[in-house]
Parts: structure tokens; C-alpha cells; sequence
């Protein structure tokens, strides 16, 4: 039987309704804060056995209103003890365990999302009072003297946590509020899927370049400097050696093709590059779709921002493409679509499957490649861009994209 905290159910009460049930109560839990009902199955005359991790969050206040109740013995084990179990006894035969995740601590009981399994299976039970027997035969009996000492340790602990706190509830708001979970999303289609794919392998290549694009590119965001070195190896080098890397070597023969596009690059008509991109990002991109600006966005900055990507270049010169951006989207669409690709809070492939397949978010004459560059473009530290040109450079670089 699996038990999970829901607000019909806990773990509390199932643990309330064995312990109703037994006369000894062995109990394994990594971090201990929740006295009450210890000191309750004491008063029963019940036995009790626990075992905890001696660190915080286990709470000294909890340890220390059952250091002295009878029926009640309390060992430990140091920082690596991470179980959580309890054994539930009539008449010293063990008749139920639950195993799982949760601690006992007021989370673990009662609110957070835990997995634990309840078991009556005769040589499961047998196999844990043997591992229990084991755990306390390698742990240390409790000294007042031990919790006099935990004493500081736990309040300096303790002193820390409002801040700690705070830091931990922003970056989870910021990372799982108004974010649409995986089961509701659509089937994403397969180039948005690859997104995330392609930012590994871009990633990897990164952490291996990173020393000596930083030492010739200083201050230049390294995702703007892979999009020009995407260029060198597609345009300059593979027409030059028809070659493919493998995995032979692969890494260290990256490094040295990156030095051939550093020296290349400093004596070449692009030399300016990637300056100008860096450039273009910040005074552009990054200010006219920052979140304080994108909805104040003109006609002329987004015919800016739809001239600045690799994938409309030839378009707008055939085609006037930046006018008809406009007038086929209306602006108002544009803000909410930049915006939403831009800032929200979904994951990456979401976001572009629901500019590419949306109609809420759909934009006429912005394609796969436009909603692929324009987060690398606004936020470069962030996000690398992805175009046909990449996709060709790092399968030149012996990677592939599933």
C-alpha cells in the first residue's frame, strides 16, 4: 500500500493508526522535530526505539522534551544517515514497517510530497529488524552532554534560517509559479523538442571552450561567440577540408579549431564580429524586449529586432519581410508573443512549440529559426541560438541531434 500526504489523508494518521495497534515502535528517520507523538506512545506504555541523524533540522527542543521519557531510547548516527523507516511490534513480533521518504518531522507527515510504502510481507519485516539491529549496533546512545553541545549548533542553525528561507521561496517561485506543468502540455513537435537537445551538446562545447573564448573574447557572452565560430567551422573550415570531426580526440580537436577561428576572425573582414553581435544585443535586444519596455514596443524597434536575426536578413531584403511583420501581426500581438516567449516562465520547448504552432502565439513571417535565436539574442548569457547554420556546424563537430 503506498501512503502519501493529501488533504484527505497523512502519514500521521496512518502511523496513529499502528501505533494504536503495538507495543514497541522501532523508528528511523534522518531528521526528528515531531516529539508529540513519542511522548503520546510513551505515556501508553509503549517502547520506543529511535534513530536519527544528529544535524540540523533535527530539533534539539524535540530531542530534548524526550530525552527523559520512560520507555524511550534515542541513539544516532552522523551526517550520512539518511533513513527512513519504522517497524511496528505486538508482542515482539513485527506485524507492519512503513518505508519511504518521508522524515519525522512535520513535513514528512503531514504536507510534503512523499512516497512511502507500507509492507506486512514476512521476510521484508524480518529483513529490516535485522538492518535496524545493525544501524543501532553501529550508533551512539544519546548523552545529555551530546544535546548540551548540539544546543549552539542548532540555534546558529536555526539564526540562519529566515534568510536562507527567503532565497529558497524566491528561486522556487521563480522556477515552478506560472509554469505549465508536463502533464498539460500538447505533444510538442519535434524541432521544439530538439531545442533542449541542442542547448546540451551547445553546453558541452561550451565547458570545453570556455577558458579561451573568455581569454580572447573577454566580457563577450560565450553563446554569442559559438554563434560566429558556428559560421567559421560551416563556412571557412569544412568547405575548405570537407571533414567531420568523430569522436576520436574530439574535444581537443575542437579546442584547436576554435584557435584556427580566433586567429581567422582577428585577421578576416568579420573581425568586428563578435563585438557587433555583443553590441547589438545590449543595445538592442536587451533593451527595447526588457520586461520593463516590450510592451511599450514600436513599430520601428520591432522592425530593429525582426532586421537583427541571422533568419529574416534575406528576407527583408527580397521581400520588405520587417514591414510585413507588422502589418500582418498588429503590434499588439507581437508584444504579447515576444513577451511570452521571452519571459515567461515555461519551459523553453514549450514556448517555442507555441510560437510556431499556437495560434494564440503564432506570428506571420517569424519561423522556427526566428523564435530559436531570439531568447539567445535578448538573454545571451542564457540561452545559445539555434538556426540551420548551428545545426550544421555542430553535426560538423561529430554531434548529432536525435
Amino acid at each position: 500500500m503506498i501512503l502519501i500526504n493529501t488533504t484527505k489523508s497523512n502519514l500521521k494518521e496512518e502511523i496513529e493508526r499502528l501505533a494504536n495497534q503495538s507495543d514497541r515502535i522501532d523508528l528511523a528517520t534522518a531528521f526528528f522535530t515531531e516529539s508529540n507523538l513519542i511522548k503520546q506512545w510513551s505515556e501508553n506504555e509503549i517502547i520506543v526505539r529511535l534513530l536519527f541523524s544528529f544535524r540540523p533540522p533535527t530539533s534539539f527542543c524535540s530531542l530534548k522534551e524526550i530525552q527523559s521519557a520512560k520507555n524511550v531510547e534515542i541513539n544516532f548516527l552522523g551526517n550520512d544517515f539518511h533513513s527512513k523507516f519504522i517497524i511496528f511490534y505486538k508482542n515482539d513480533q513485527s506485524f507492519g514497517a512503513i518505508i519511504g521518504s518521508s522524515n519525522f518531522t512535520s513535513g514528512g507527515l503531514l504536507k510534503n510530497i512523499e512516497t512511502n510504502i507500507y509492507t506486512e510481507e514476512r521476510k521484508i519485516l524480518k529483513d529490516l529488524e535485522k538492518h535496524y539491529d545493525d544501524l543501532t549496533g553501529d550508533s551512539n546512545l544519546l548523552q545529555p552532554t551530546d544535546l548540551a553541545e548540539y544546543k549552539l549548533i542548532y540555534k546558529n542553525w536555526l539564526a540562519k534560517q529566515p534568510k536562507e528561507n527567503k532565497i529558497s521561496k524566491k528561486f522556487e517561485k521563480k522556477t515552478t509559479s506560472n509554469r505549465t506543468k508536463r502533464g498539460k502540455k500538447p505533444q510538442i513537435i519535434k524541432v521544439a523538442r530538439e531545442y533542449h537537445q541542442y542547448w546540451k551538446i551547445v553546453d558541452e562545447i561550451k565547458d570545453v571552450l570556455k577558458d579561451v573564448a573568455e581569454s580572447a573574447y573577454p566580457n563577450i557572452p560565450i553563446y554569442l561567440i559559438l554563434d560566429h565560430f558556428w559560421h567559421y567551422v560551416k563556412i571557412i573550415w569544412h568547405n575548405e577540408t570537407k571533414r567531420k570531426l568523430s569522436d576520436i580526440n574530439q574535444k581537443e580537436e575542437i579546442i584547436e579549431l576554435f584557435k584556427k577561428y580566433i586567429k581567422w576572425n582577428r585577421d578576416s573582414e568579420e573581425s568586428i564580429l563578435p563585438k557587433d553581435m555583443a553590441r547589438l544585443s545590449k543595445d538592442v535586444f536587451q533593451i527595447y524586449l526588457s520586461k520593463e519596455n516590450i510592451h511599450r514596443l514600436t513599430e520601428e524597434q520591432a522592425k530593429q529586432i525582426f532586421g537583427g536575426l541571422h533568419s529574416t536578413n534575406m528576407s527583408i531584403q527580397r521581400f520588405k519581410a520587417d514591414d510585413l511583420f507588422i502589418t500582418e501581426n498588429g503590434m499588439a500581438k507581437i508584444r504579447n508573443s515576444l513577451s511570452y516567449l521571452i519571459h515567461s516562465n515555461d519551459d523553453i520547448e514549450l514556448k517555442i512549440h507555441n510560437l510556431i504552432k499556437n495560434p494564440k502565439y503564432k506570428l506571420k513571417r517569424f519561423g522556427s529559426s526566428g523564435v530559436q535565436e531570439l531568447n539567445g539574442w535578448t538573454k545571451p548569457r542564457e540561452y545559445p541560438i539555434r538556426n540551420e547554420k548551428s545545426n550544421d556546424a555542430i553535426e560538423i563537430l561529430g554531434y548529432l541531434i536525435d
